[in-house]
């Protein structure tokens, strides 16, 4: 009674987790899932799979594919600027550099008017036909120098151009999001690949183990907790493979090996060229830059109107012919303020602020990328410990095969598939390792937006 009411327990526990199981994939197709609990179990049976099992085991061992892991950063073909962006602000300079040097200074005005004083016998002098007229016809060129282009021409172009670079850097800053995005996520893809070859191979593995220690249970050879911890397992492997690839797209494919390496950045010169690739330093600069030269143009002169002119004035009489003056003079405003003095100083320290932005920016900057080098080498001696165990474990499986074929009184099936699963399990840690390394390393990229960061990195193969 008391072997018949743990068999029931148990099958209960079995149930509820597999209804658990198939209510959590039921939007799930890429992996399908197999029962939990196995009915009608011959010893036949499960010998058969274990043995068909170490063969497929063993020719996937020995005919491991050894590849080179995905590359690690983006270079510069990917991050390339946007022509077409480029070339329209390019353009967009152009102009605004035309239309500025047309600013000659040069003003004609005019004006024409008649009197009122003969109609209304206001101011009019009969005896004298040319003390008054009925209309005046007036033309006046003028040069207004000080709000021209040629005062202090060159700060004015290097405004245009200041302004039209800062507004170029901040349109083009989000363009490389995407780019970053859609590397990490083909990196994640490449990687999985591998990842997933692993985990359908260990997800055959542990559902041979399953229905073995289902048999052994049956047998009273084998303890619930085993079974209930093998159970986990594949419903483990189950949820992460479904998260990953479809099984059909690895379940013919070889296992690959790649080769590990330790990765190293030369982080001195990645802080010392961060002001020349990341594009919010970058803007600082130009900004900077910007506001000295509006700095400079910021002065009296600007205030103040200084206009020689030539004047040609016509009169219109009754009495008389027509009479035309011709005027030379100047003209001009002084304003008996200057308001350029407060607004230099203020421009000032406008530049200290954007300054003092640009040291904090870049120090946060290197405290991240710190953290990123950080965990890379972290994970360097993560990937040099994972690499001994592999080749460790690539000997002792072998051993152990060979030492397996040569038992005359058999061996422990179980013991033997657990073996190779440890050796999958090695690889798929691996795996994960090399590519949470590659995503620091991108995070490192995506944050300094270095396009040329394959160049401080030096690779090493483990030896």
């Amino acid at each position: 009674m008391i072997t018949l009411h743990k068999h029931i327990t148990l099958y209960i526990i079995l149930f509820s987790l597999f209804a658990v199981r198939v209510i959590a994939q039921t939007d799930t197709t890429t992996v399908p899932v197999k029962m939990l609990v196995y009915e009608n179990l011959q010893n036949r049976d499960v010998l058969k799979q274990f043995e068909q099992r170490f063969n497929e085991m063993d020719e996937l061992l020995k005919n491991t594919v050894i590849v080179k892991a995905p590359n690690l950063t983006l270079g510069a073909d990917a991050l390339a600027p946007d022509a077409t962006l480029d070339s329209l602000y390019t353009e967009k300079g152009e102009w605004e550099t035309k239309s500025f040097k047309r600013r000659t200074g040069l003003e004609l005005t005019g004006q024409a008017y008649g009197r009122l004083d003969k109609a209304t016998s206001i101011s009019h002098d009969d005896d004298d036909p040319y003390s008054s007229y009925f209309a005046k016809f007036q033309a006046e060129i003028g040069w207004n120098f000080f709000n021209s282009a040629f005062y202090q021409r060159k700060q004015g172009i290097a405004k245009i151009r200041y302004a039209n670079e800062l507004e170029h850097i901040k349109a083009s800053k989000d363009k490389n999001k995407a780019v970053y995005e859609a590397a990490e996520n083909l990196m994640t893809l490449e990687y999985n690949y591998y990842i997933a070859i692993v985990l359908y191979n260990e997800l055959k593995n542990v559902d041979i183990l399953n229905q073995a220690y289902q048999y052994t249970l049956e047998q009273d050879k084998v303890s619930n907790e085993k079974l209930l911890e093998n159970i986990n397992d594949k419903m483990q492997l189950e949820y992460t493979l479904a998260q990953t690839y479809d099984i059909k797209d690895v379940e013919n494919e070889p296992l690959y090996l790649l080769n590990p390496t330790i990765v190293a950045v030369d982080s001195v010169r990645l802080f010392e060229e961060l002001d020349q690739y990341n594009p919010d330093l970058r803007a600082s600069y130009v900004e900077e830059n910007l506001l000295d030269t509006e700095k400079r143009l910021t002065n009296y002169g600007h205030q103040m109107r200084l206009s020689p002119f030539l004047r040609a004035s016509t009169y219109l009489r009754d009495n008389a012919s027509p009479s035309t003056n011709i005027d030379l003079g100047v003209k001009f405003t002084f304003p008996l303020y200057d308001e350029s003095a407060p607004k230099r100083r203020a421009l000032e320290v406008e530049k200290q602020i954007v300054a003092e932005g640009r040291e904090a920016l870049g120090e946060q900057m290197k405290a991240y990328c710190r953290l990123r080098l950080d965990r890379i080498n972290r994970i360097n001696k993560a990937i040099r410990t994972e690499a001994f165990h592999i080749k460790q474990l690539g000997k002792f499986v072998e051993l152990r095969r060979n030492a397996y074929l040569n038992q005359p009184n058999g061996y422990n099936y179980i013991l033997r598939l657990e073996e190779y699963n440890e050796y999958l399990k090695s690889m798929e840690r691996m795996y994960k390792l090399m590519l949470n390394r590659t995503i620091a390393l991108l995070d490192i990229q995506k944050i300094t937006n270095h396009n040329q960061l394959q160049s401080l990195i030096i690779e090493t193969p483990v030896k």
